[in-house]
């Protein structure tokens, strides 16, 4: 009888044993949504996600912040987005250093430049950007095969990675395009400036207080600052086209207004 009630006993602690008190396990919410709006190669994600996180964060400037939704809402399509931003970067010329600023891991852009004969003239842009990502996107899909290609634009790595160049090449289209402007605008002011000064010397000659040679400096300075007008009306315009192309619109950008004239 004592044999049977320690065997029951024990039964009883081994089918505890058995049984888990722990509560039960529920899979985490994945830090990526689901599902994707439109197409499986779509960039807007069916509700929030690491599109609306982390990049808002390094920008202070509200326009620069409108300008990056724009362009995320009007790309949905990664293969359209990858060749905007190819096309834009081919018309932006990138590569020359002397007309476009570079962004990099400080807080603002910087360009150091004037007018021919003049001192230079600084413009500070500050961004409050601390994005430092360099991705060799190009580079990257070229090295693929036409399948390996197809496959990339189907994966979460090329919706990541295509943000990230939107991300980077509309505020980059950006502060070249305020740059641009800003560097019309200085020449506009300054050809008003020697348009007086040549007024002054004319006056002098009249009276005989200077000489033709004074008057014909003055009138050398006014053409040569009108080129540079016409070439700063030109950086922008180009300035205006890329960032038009990667937004995915033709509107009428903020810099603009005001500048019909001159």
């Amino acid at each position: 009888m004592f044999k049977l009630k320690l065997l029951s006993i024990s039964t009883i602690f081994i089918l505890a044993g058995c049984v888990s008190l722990a509560p039960e396990y529920q899979r985490p919410a994945a830090p990526v949504p689901q599902q994707f709006s439109l197409s499986r190669n779509s960039l807007t994600p069916a509700v929030n996600g690491y599109q609306d996180t982390g990049w808002r964060n390094f920008f202070v400037d509200p326009q620069v912040t409108r300008l990056i939704t724009e362009a995320l809402n009007n790309n949905r399509d990664l293969r359209m987005a990858a060749l905007k931003v190819e096309e834009a970067r081919a018309q932006f010329n990138v590569t020359d250093a002397d007309r476009y600023p570079q962004l990099n891991a400080s807080s603002g852009i910087t360009y150091s430049g004037g007018l021919k004969g003049d001192k230079p003239t600084t413009q500070e842009y500050d961004a409050g950007l601390e994005l430092s990502y360099e991705l060799d996107f190009f580079g990257k899909l070229k090295n693929m095969s036409d399948a390996d290609r197809q496959n990339y634009f189907a994966s979460e790595e090329a919706r990541r990675d295509v943000h990230i160049l939107l991300v980077s090449n509309v505020s980059q289209s950006y502060f070249s395009q305020q740059l641009a402007y800003e560097q019309l605008r200085i020449a506009r002011e300054t050809l008003k400036n020697y348009q007086q000064s040549y007024a002054f010397v004319e006056q002098q000659l009249v009276t005989g207080s200077t000489n033709v040679l004074a008057l014909e400096q003055a009138r050398g300075q006014i053409e040569s600052t009108r080129a540079e007008i016409a070439k700063r009306e030109g950086d922008l315009a180009q300035a205006n086209n890329a960032l038009q192309l990667v937004l995915g619109t033709y509107r009428a950008l903020p810099s603009e207004k005001g500048m019909k004239g001159g």
